[in-house]
């Protein structure tokens, strides 16, 4: 009988805050076969020793690790996943790797002749190609489950994050193409790129159903994960050190731990069902898991969905059909 253990994971970022959290998780409950798809196989085999020393005597035969998975670097995702084993598909896709960009002005990575916004790229574009080439592979069992992690900015936080929002599709896409006369703000840019791989899931459940289970999930804010990378050292300090406690004490936000345990319910099936956006109540960070959708109009606006899918089919191909029945 084939038990949720004996599925094999494949996780991007695996190397640190809630993606080398959700490995250690997954390691410890047994998964036979967890790929860590790192920037650098150097920083998987790094968080691989980490995990042991942290876990002990636990065998770590199933750990796998992998470089290339640069999110921001088309070639690079597509050069690493043709140098996965060709015989071993996988059961579960988590798709986590990204962050902010905290700069003072919009950020780009060229592709192809074009430019697209890097928070979205890194969040949302660098996701769904490395879904790609492991479906032109071959590495997606049937019905595999692809999780896209999202974020409570989708649908905007108050006195954070503004509701993202596009009044047309052009207007999206001017978005998307550096082509907006938006001002640029590090958290709002962070909310867009989550809501669009909160619209590109639903386009991919509802094109894909047949072939694959797609969901959208965010376990609620969280502190101390990788996003901080970037700030300056004193402001870096003081959350670290004050902000990150201050949040726990007042509940508005939970440990990379708590966090990736609740991305393991939802590998493990016990949140999320084909084409779900799921995070934290309305105008909360954090709270019982609940459906995003009715919180922003935009998450479900069916002209902007399908403006953002045709970016993605137009600049990145959609998923090799060869290997998918009954797309629409």
């Amino acid at each position: 009988m084939k038990t949720l253990q004996s599925q094999s994971v494949f996780i991007t970022g695996a190397n640190g805050g809630m993606g080398k959290k959700t490995t250690k998780i997954l390691t410890k409950r047994g998964y036979k076969r967890i790929a860590m798809a790192c920037r650098t196989v150097e920083k998987a085999d790094i968080a691989k020793i980490e995990i042991s020393n942290e876990l002990g005597n636990i065998k770590f035969d199933a750990l796998e690790t992998y470089g290339g998975f640069d999110m921001n670097n088309p070639k690079a995702i597509e050069e690493a996943v043709n140098h996965l084993p060709s015989d071993q598909p996988f059961d579960v896709v988590f798709l986590q790797s990204g962050g902010v960009v905290f700069t003072k002005d919009f950020q780009f990575i060229e592709h192809q002749g074009r430019k697209f916004e890097k928070t979205i790229f890194q969040n949302t574009i660098g996701g769904y190609i490395t879904l790609y080439h492991l479906k032109r592979r071959g590495l997606l069992k049937p019905n595999a489950k692809v999780i896209f992690a999202g974020g409570e900015g989708a649908r905007g936080i108050p006195g954070m994050i503004e509701k993202p929002t596009f009044s047309s599709p052009k207007q999206l896409s001017d978005y998307v193409y550096g082509q907006s006369d938006i001002k640029y703000k590090d958290m709002n840019a962070m909310g867009v790129s989550k809501y669009s791989s909160a619209i590109l899931t639903q386009k991919l459940a509802e094109l894909y159903k047949d072939e694959l289970e797609v969901i959208w999930f965010t376990p609620g804010l969280t502190y101390g994960t990788n996003g901080l990378a970037a700030k300056p050292a004193i402001e870096r300090f003081f959350l670290e050190k004050i902000g990150f406690g201050m949040m726990a004490l007042f509940g508005i936000a939970q440990s990379p731990k708590a966090a990736a345990q609740k991305y393991v319910d939802a590998i493990e099936g016990r949140y999320g069902k084909n084409g779900d956006v799921l995070g934290a109540p309305d105008k909360k960070m954090l709270g019982k898991i609940t459906d995003q959708k009715p919180m922003n109009e935009a998450l479900t606006d069916a002209a902007l969905i399908d403006e953002f899918w045709h970016i993605i089919k137009e600049n990145f191909g959609e998923l090799p059909k060869s290997t998918l029945a009954n797309v629409g």
